[in-house]
């Protein structure tokens, strides 16, 4: 073993360790640039650990494997789907724990599993789901079927991203800032991944629908616009929850997407000109000092969310995007 491979060995075991908090991050980052050596690194020093024997390691596990597949080298998507069932495995052994932990592994298992399978049917896409509008373009072609399946493969992996969401808050009093501590910090960190996923999510179905609905009848749309508007609903709900996290503002020093008051009314084309897109900056800085400092996770002053571009910064309001969706016919 190369002494570049031990190191990230070592980084993964300590991110991966038993104690009930947050994975650091500076041995997150460690974990996720190994696999820009070799994309099997994680995997084999994962699967000497004890994931199926301590709750905590099997839950930081889950959080790593998420940031890996977001932030990690392109193969470990491919490596990852080959151990699918593993993954699947896992959740299955920890769903019978009655204590909350294993409902939570469950979900997010679950989640994983749907992200790879995401991933597999649309390999176009990174992990980081970040794609250019004219790619965006290009991935549903000149064939409206594609952009239907899209948006529900879209939807499908929302829907694992709010349920787990809602088990993590589910989880926590909320009332009790004073029991939210290190323990808190461990089931609230992967929400960042969660609400990075999620922010491009939105923006995507908010733009296939739109583009959908000016090729297709309306009726013929009727269930994605009922899953659009639970998700909708579901979702600012979601935004409004981790705005009043005060470890991610401190320690995350993120601002969290707003969304519009009132969905997308995609029956009426104009409506996409005044669409904005809502996404989340998380900053690359180091975060050592703070992650020695155990905070209080909620507080009672609320700062809303900001639209932000792709490279962070702040807007005075929503732009309107290209009209690039409804250029080319399909």
């Amino acid at each position: 073993m190369s002494p570049r491979s031990s190191s990230t060995h070592v980084s993964i075991s300590k991110a991966l360790n038993s104690i009930e908090c947050a994975a650091k991050e500076k041995h997150v980052c460690s974990a996720i640039t190994g696999t820009f050596q070799d994309s099997r690194t994680f995997w084999e020093r994962v699967q000497r650990l004890p994931v199926l024997g301590n709750r905590i390691v099997a839950w930081k596990f889950c959080f790593v494997l998420h940031r890996i597949l977001r932030e990690g080298c392109e193969s470990v998507i491919p490596e990852s789907l080959r151990h699918k069932e593993w993954i699947r495995n896992v959740g299955k052994l920890w769903c019978h724990l009655r204590e909350s932990y294993g409902k939570l592994i469950q979900q997010y298992t679950q989640l994983l599993i749907v992200k790879l399978d995401f991933h597999r049917r649309n390999p176009y896409f990174p992990g980081n789901l970040v794609v250019s509008q004219e790619d965006l373009h290009s991935i549903g072609g000149n064939d409206v079927q594609n952009y239907f399946e899209l948006a529900v493969d879209m939807f499908d992996y929302m829907d694992k991203i709010l349920a787990l969401q809602s088990a993590i808050f589910g989880s926590l009093d909320m009332s009790r800032s004073n029991s939210m501590t290190s323990c808190g910090q461990c089931r609230l960190a992967p929400l960042i991944p969660c609400i990075q996923d999620s922010s491009q999510l939105y923006d995507y179905c908010v733009k296939i629908l739109f583009k959908l609905h000016s090729e297709l009848p309306a009726d013929t749309l009727q269930g994605h616009r009922d899953r659009f508007s639970r998700q909708f609903k579901d979702l600012k709900k979601f935004y409004s929850l981790a705005t009043a996290v005060k470890y991610f503002r401190n320690f995350w020093t993120i601002s969290i997407p707003q969304l519009p008051e009132t969905e997308p009314e995609f029956l009426f084309q104009s409506e996409f000109l005044g669409f904005g897109t809502p996404v989340l900056r998380v900053p690359t800085t180091d975060r050592e000092q703070s992650e020695d400092h155990v905070t209080n996770l909620t507080d009672t002053s609320r700062r809303s969310g900001t639209f932000l571009n792709q490279e962070g910064a702040s807007l005075a309001s929503p732009s309107a995007p290209p009209l690039w969706l409804f250029d080319a016919p399909f």
